[in-house]
């Protein structure tokens, strides 16, 4: 008998869904059991039918309705679950489910046709999938009657929004299943043409779906699969399968995604050599038209191995890929060219260096006991860009006693930038490497002289505090007000922190009186703001 209790359902359903199936107890009807599977229907805006099985580690459960489409256990489930206790709690017997395999071979061939046609009629997914089989039979290889199902599956007559892509999605995984049973069944031929048609509708049509969740896209996706392990089976003709890859790549949607990777066992050499010809028809090094001509190069030299090949596509494009040259050269183990492709493209970056290639180097010449080179790239990298990134990097690669000078030098950047910056309110790099290091008096000084954001005057405050208590106060009071004028609840517990640091720094320098003040000012101030005051309780500031 299946296992489980009104806490388990209560702990899936949740306690919405377990209340709302309380009240539909009263619609559950025909509860039989098969095997550990309880089975029923429950009448509501239509009646579904449910399924409960319990599992090794937890419930399991199908339902047709929306809620449950969605991965939930509904009420329906919980409703199911809760007449079914009920009944065995009380002994009372629940019927086996009818054995249909039984039933069905005393039909005779006129009533078991009628059932199959009765039940095509309100499953338009079993409909498609006879008649498709049923043409296929008639006329032989993928004929017209075939493919005109599978664009009466697959027809868009108006823009799909996003609440109807998984319907569309459910056409869609109909035609794959469909094309899957002709694969099992050995029809690779057909399978593989009616496959290829359908991708080419999927494509055509691929503009009037929003499927921002990503649905169709997996639903094509089996369709694509289906095609290529039809072709081992089928055996198309190399060279053509390979000119119409690349068109579809070059011309399609994207939607399917053909892959080269995944076809490039069925086109074997010749498929490959015919798509290596038309792909690069100016020749490897040609930078070709566009990004999708380069990825498809890029995908070509992956797939066949040639490191060469992909070296000279990354070369080709008009802002050459020096990282995705060195990765290349690196796993090939080529690492001295690597190494050499890395120096050209940090020469060449006419603005920002690339991180990449700027940490291949640096490893490589540290692993080779370069460390002057290794100075030199993270000093070449902090001048290039002085931000906080680049100068831990230069601390962390200087050697302690040449850090100070390193250190001045780097300060004196950091401060030319910080004087050419408009946006005093906005973050300074000067500030942030100087609370980095903890350096209070320095911090403080660079804040005042260049501001900083408000974040940073925090931290700067925080560091004060020990030497200038009083400073810190200045900073922390006006903050504090402004995140409790917002009115965003969400920031009241900042403001109540603020709220106790300022009250105990009074408290340390002596300033009883100003400290009762202050509570006291605050809570009237902001007596309406109930969460806040719930805030200046929690931190010891009551009233």
């Amino acid at each position: 008998m299946p296992s489980f209790t009104r806490e388990d359902l209560l702990e899936v359903a949740g306690a919405t869904s377990y209340h709302r199936g309380v009240d539909y107890v009263s619609r559950v009807d025909g509860v039989t059991l098969d095997g550990d599977t309880v089975r029923g229907t429950v009448s509501g805006t239509y009646t579904y039918r449910v399924e409960l099985t319990p599992g090794r580690r937890e419930l399991e459960w199908d339902c047709d309705c929306p809620w449950a489409e969605e991965g939930n256990f509904c009420k329906h489930c919980v409703a199911l679950g809760l007449v079914y206790l009920f009944d065995t709690e009380r002994g009372v017997e629940v019927p086996p489910a009818p054995d249909l395999r039984t039933y069905l071979t005393t039909l005779g061939a006129d009533e078991l046709v009628g059932l199959v046609l009765e039940a095509a009629d309100s499953l338009p997914g079993l409909r498609l999938r006879l008649e498709v089989r049923a043409g296929i039979s008639e006329e032989g290889s993928a004929p017209a009657s075939a493919r005109a199902l599978v664009d009466e599956a697959l027809r868009i007559d108006d823009f799909v929004e996003y609440g109807r892509a998984r319907e569309y999605a459910q056409a869609v995984h109909g035609v794959a299943d469909e094309l899957e049973a002709l694969l099992g069944e050995g029809s690779g031929v057909e399978a593989e043409a009616l496959a290829r048609h359908a991708i080419g509708v999927l494509d055509e049509h691929a503009g009037l779906v929003d499927d921002s969740a990503g649905h169709v896209g997996g639903a094509a996706a089996r369709i694509m699969d289906v095609h290529v392990r039809a072709c081992a089976v089928a055996e198309p003709d190399p060279a053509e399968l390979a000119g119409w890859l690349l068109r579809l790549q070059r011309e399609g949607s994207g939607m399917p995604e053909p892959l080269l990777e995944s076809y490039a066992d069925v086109l074997g050499e010749e498929g490959m050599e015919r798509y290596r010809e038309e792909l690069f028809e100016g020749g490897p090094g040609d930078a070709g038209s566009g990004w999708t001509e380069h990825f498809l190069r890029s995908e070509f030299a992956r797939v066949v191995k040639d490191t060469d090949l992909l070296v000279r596509v990354y070369s080709s494009a008009e802002n050459v890929h020096y990282a995705g040259i060195v990765q290349v050269l690196d796993a090939a183990g080529r690492a001295e060219e690597a190494l050499e492709w890395a120096g050209r493209g940090l020469r060449e970056s006419g603005g920002r260096q690339d991180d990449r290639l700027v940490e291949y180097a640096v490893r490589a010449h540290r692993e080779a006991g370069r460390e002057e080179e290794v100075q030199a790239l993270r000093w070449e990298a902090f001048e290039r860009s002085p931000e906080a990134r680049t100068y831990r990097a230069l601390r962390e690669e200087t050697p302690a006693p040449g850090w100070p000078a390193v250190r001045a030098q780097a300060l004196a950047v950091l401060r030319r930038a910080a004087a050419r910056r408009r946006s005093p309110g906005f973050p300074c790099t000067l500030v942030e490497v100087l609370v980095d290091e903890a350096n209070a008096e320095e911090a403080w000084e660079a804040a005042a002289e260049h501001g900083c954001d408000d974040r940073q005057w925090l931290r700067v405050a925080a560091l004060r505090e020990t030497s200038h208590p009083e400073d810190a106060i200045g900073v922390y009071i006006p903050r504090l007000e402004a995140k409790v004028r917002l009115s965003n609840t969400s920031l009241y517990p900042e403001a109540a922190e603020l709220a106790r640091r300022v009250r105990e720094l009074y408290e340390r320098l002596g300033r009883m009186d100003e400290a009762e003040s202050f509570t006291k000012g605050l809570r009237t101030e902001h007596r309406r703001k109930r969460r806040f005051l719930a805030e200046l309780d929690r931190v010891g500031l009551g009233g």
